[in-house]
């Protein structure tokens, strides 16, 4: 199935992303840095995905722009998932769900590129743990493949 978003946030450069992973101190996957420089986020006409292990199907509301002023966006994401830039910890939110848990991006260590959904409203620890994260694709290609259209 050929991957479409609906709606978009506008256009960044490569610039923008430079920016954003120096500032962060982070290095984005290339097929994810691909996807923002196309789209800059937005909403999938497809968006229905399902963890590795089966036991969970959700919806993606949208993508988190990587910049953007009238939406919660990655670098701002970023910023609350490590409380502020004090923890260190190598998967950055990238999309919401419906009730505004995360679907995250590891950009660092063995399952770098790797895709997760962290349920945080479930979540009762402070500090975010691999405890709370399912995978969901090993990549960002694989997991925009994998969404199908949504039955809602």
């Amino acid at each position: 199935m050929e991957f479409n978003i609906e709606s978009s946030f506008g256009e960044i450069t490569e610039e923008h992303i430079v920016a954003v992973e120096e500032r962060y101190d982070f290095i984005l996957p290339e097929d994810y840095k691909d996807f923002l420089l196309k789209y800059n986020g937005g909403k999938p006409k497809c968006r229905k995905f399902t963890t590795k292990n089966g036991r969970l199907t959700n919806h993606l509301m949208y993508f988190l722009p990587l910049i953007h002023n009238e939406v919660l966006c990655l670098a701002v994401a970023f910023l609350i998932f490590t409380k502020e830039n004090e923890l260190r910890f190598n998967i950055i939110p990238i999309g919401e769900d419906p009730i505004k848990n995360f679907v995250c991006i590891s950009v660092a260590g063995d399952d770098f590129g790797s895709i997760y959904y962290w349920d945080f409203i479930h979540c009762d620890e402070e500090i975010p743990t691999y405890k709370y994260l399912v995978p969901i694709a090993d990549s960002f290609t694989e997991f925009i493949e994998g969404l199908e259209e949504s039955d809602q």
